[in-house]
């Protein structure tokens, strides 16, 4: 599962806008699934970690356990 989010905090559900309430739904069903997948999010590094950390912690409360961030070496700081 991949979860984007842009700079300007809008969220991208594998490639697909998705507000934050269509979000924690999508989580839900994504942790009842066995083996349960791994979300991956790749955020813009613009974009602000309090919106990081609110949607790390909606995953958390619907129970997926496995979240990874992907980041791109290329990028220059």
């Amino acid at each position: 599962m991949q979860l984007g989010i842009r700079a300007d905090g809008g969220l991208l559900w594998n490639g697909a806008a998705v507000e934050m309430k269509e979000l924690e739904s999508h989580f839900s069903a994504a942790a009842l699934q066995q083996p349960q997948p791994e979300l991956h999010i790749r955020a813009d590094r613009a974009v602000r970690y309090e919106r990081v950390a609110l949607v790390m912690s909606a995953a958390a409360k619907a129970g997926l356990v496995r979240i990874g961030f992907v980041t791109d070496p290329s990028a220059k700081n």
